[in-house]
């Protein structure tokens, strides 16, 4: 039947009618790109240029794939169902589904997930041995990243420089055997083995080129090296290749996308077309403006200028905080005026981070406010892995009964105690009425628990009596920093996938414990454990509905009315990986148009002059991208101090909701007080003179966030500091 073009604007008509011969459609933020791909599919079919089961259409996401299909169907109707839409994942495994033995596999093959790869893995790096063998980890990320470069195991060996490559070539061929030999595949392999099926079977890619006269790929800017070799042998008989997609969105280097495969599109085909799609369809033209006064100073792209018939919008806020519990609670008292006002949903609210550690604070401030939120990309903090491994050590310190608890401790780092013996105990402890804590202080005497493991029970056992004993004299803070040496839990996360991320997860957690400290003093373990608890609780009950919290990396294809961005800082955002890499800082850069793209009405940009991550408090500078961005676009608030961003006024736009507190000023007489307020000019015999900008605490316990002349901004706790004030030095 006839395809209407009608809905399509002049450059997406001329998009989708362009079917023969290669094309690069280059999709800005918002442009629709979408629409032009399910249009060009039904005109494709309609106009009889191809049956149905003769087009393929690939793209990343499976979510993106089932709305291509149904956009598709909704055109041409059953038909429809014939086109190949999937993932690169998928397509791969239908093709080796059908040719599996001619690369030494059975059709039977299982995929295994990352988990079931990386435990054969670390078998694999243990049995060998190898003197200047990798670690699992870095095994698995170089293995991983050979897959993505179409290199094999002989590779690798071929091009090795040291003996640490040599080995890593190594454990890549005996991991490969081992997969071979269960009958089984990762995601990398579905790739890599239809790139080797198709280039040592040259009859076999002829088929596929054969079935596949047309072929349309999305998302062409993520696209790595072995994906690319793939699409191009699909395509080299037809040249009927469409490609769609934004080298100003390419944010996934990490992973294995190349940017130039995008960037060298017209060089591998000379004959390309290309169609621009410029008009924006999602933001106000403020925020696509903003928009693209960052993305501008990047070198490598393709110049383009979006547009949108849009209303201008509000400016682009940009707020700066002292601390991170500053930035948090800007960003949900916000969202609870947007809401009370009716001026946006919860649903139709996201905070986006650059690392999944900065979701803590707005967690915990989403939980104090009770605003219900949903953590997307990944589990809520206190319920990610570790966390709740740690947390297991704590629960058990402070009910010895929490049985699970102690069977979760007892596994997390593995030490070799089995369900045996875990049986052994607890039949002792059900026959003598005890807990299972207790049985484990009677375990050399039962005969069915083997000597060695018993002495490992015994050893945890006394372990966690004695830091029984020591808990009102610690802070919660030390014993978490008391477990993590004890156990060598750092090492055990070291073996697990996504380590760094799980490194940074339990360095949020002490600073959170420090936090608490610092309110609570020392032997509050059990307090701490409570508060925790419940928020656990109350995310449990809210976990349908509400604002969204996730990184910038899974933010695309997504879109909002309100969308803050928090933590741009150097060393933050941008990460400090890319400080010394252009590449890396340009896609740093496209990650921030990223995320400011999502945005329809509303843009929030938020950083801190003071962050503690990992574990560690230091003076925050403003990233680099806040001042690439157009001023007159940008509406700054907040307690802004730098040469960068001046604010004079400061005070007016800054809250302070502490009272003045009384300190004993040095040269004072004894019972003879001072009131130090927010704003007092002070002096300190280190620092120098400086500025009293917030104050934390009460009596002796009261701490001091003061900006130094020549120091920056420090936290300093009043009754040590010898602070000074300085006569009509207020602002």
């Amino acid at each position: 039947m006839p395809i209407s073009l009608d809905v399509l604007n002049s450059s997406q008509r001329e998009a989708v009618v362009a079917l023969d011969g290669p094309v690069l459609i280059i999709a800005g933020a918002g442009s629709g790109k979408t629409r032009v791909l399910t249009y060009r599919i039904a005109y494709l079919i309609a106009a009889r240029k191809a049956a149905p089961q003769q087009i393929l259409a690939v793209t990343f996401t499976n979510k993106a794939a089932n709305e291509m299909r149904q956009r598709v169907a909704q055109l041409v109707g059953a038909a429809a169902q014939s086109p190949w839409i999937g993932t690169f994942h998928s397509l791969c495994a239908r093709i080796l589904r059908e040719h599996a033995e001619a690369v030494g596999y059975r059709r039977d093959f299982t995929i295994f997930d990352e988990s079931d790869s990386f435990a054969l893995l670390r078998t694999v790096v243990s049995e060998i041995n190898l003197a200047y063998g990798p670690t699992p980890e870095m095994a698995r990320q170089k293995i991983e990243q050979a897959k993505n470069e179409a290199l094999t195991p002989s590779d690798l060996a071929a091009t090795a420089q040291s003996p640490h490559q040599l080995a890593l070539a190594e454990v890549y061929k005996v991991y490969r055997q081992r997969m071979r030999a269960l009958n089984a595949v990762d995601f990398g392999d579905l790739i890599l083995l239809v790139h080797e099926l198709f280039t040592q079977q040259p009859d076999v890619l002829a088929r596929w080129q054969e079935r596949f006269r047309y072929l349309l790929v999305d998302e062409y800017q993520d696209t790595n090296h072995v994906q690319y070799l793939v699409i191009r042998a699909l395509a080299r008989a037809s040249s009927n290749l469409c490609v769609v997609g934004d080298e100003d969105q390419s944010i996934y280097r990490w992973r294995g996308a190349d940017i130039r495969n995008i960037l060298d599109f017209e060089r591998d085909f000379p004959q390309a077309r290309v169609f621009k799609l410029e008009q924006n369809y999602r933001s106000t033209k403020t925020i696509l403006s903003a928009a693209q006064s960052l993305i501008r100073h990047n070198r490598n792209r393709k110049p383009k200028e979006l547009w949108t018939a849009n209303e201008v919008g509000q400016p682009v806020t940009l707020y700066t905080g002292l601390t991170e519990r500053d930035e948090a609670e800007f960003v949900v008292k916000e969202i609870q005026r947007l809401a009370n006002r009716k001026e946006a949903t919860l649903e139709e609210i996201v905070v986006f981070y650059r690392i999944n550690a900065q979701s803590r604070p707005l967690e915990e401030a989403l939980v104090r406010r009770r605003i219900p939120y949903r953590l997307i990309g990944g589990v809520r903090f206190y319920e990610r892995r570790e966390i709740k491994d740690l947390l297991a050590y704590l629960r058990v310190l402070v009910n010895p009964s929490d049985e699970l608890s102690l069977e979760r401790l007892i596994g997390a780092p593995p030490r070799g105690i089995g369900n045996k013996t875990l049986s052994a105990l607890k039949r002792h402890a059900e026959g003598n009425a005890i807990d299972l804590m207790q049985a484990m202080g009677y375990v050399e005497g039962l005969s069915e628990v083997p000597l060695r493991i018993a002495k490992k029970v015994t050893e945890l056992y006394e372990w966690l009596c004695d830091l029984r004993q020591r808990l009102s004299q610690m802070t919660v803070k030390a014993v978490l920093e008391e477990v993590l040496a004890k156990t060598r839990f750092l090492e055990y996360l070291a073996t697990l996938p996504e380590a760094e991320g799980r490194h940074e997860n339990v360095a949020e957690l002490l600073s959170a414990a420090q936090a608490f400290d610092i309110a609570h003093g020392a032997g509050k373990l059990a307090d701490f454990v409570e508060s925790v608890a419940l928020l656990s609780e109350v995310d449990e009950e809210r976990g349908g509905r509400g604002v969204s919290l996730m990184t910038l990396h899974t933010s695309k294809g997504l879109e909002y009315p309100v969308v803050f961005i928090v933590g741009l800082e150097e060393g933050l955002f941008p990460h400090n990986r890319s400080q010394d890499d252009e590449a890396e800082l340009e896609e740093e850069r496209r990650l921030l148009y990223v995320g400011m793209t999502r945005a329809r009405r509303l843009l929030y940009l938020t950083n801190v002059r003071s962050r503690e991550l990992y574990g560690v408090r230091q003076e925050a500078q403003p990233s680099r991208f806040l001042a690439e961005l157009e001023p007159s676009l940008v509406r700054r608030t907040g307690a802004i101090e730098t040469s960068s961003f001046v604010v004079p006024s400061w005070k007016d736009s800054y809250v302070d909701l502490s009272d003045g507190q009384p300190f004993f000023g040095e040269g004072d007489s004894p019972g003879v007080t001072q009131t130090l307020r927010v704003g007092a000019r002070v002096e300190h015999p280190t620092f120098g003179p400086g500025y009293v900008r917030r104050l934390e605490g009460r009596g002796e316990s009261t701490k001091a966030w003061v900006h130094f002349d020549r120091g920056g901004l420090k936290l300093l706790a009043v009754k040590y500091a010898r602070l000074r004030l300085i006569a009509g030095g207020a602002l």
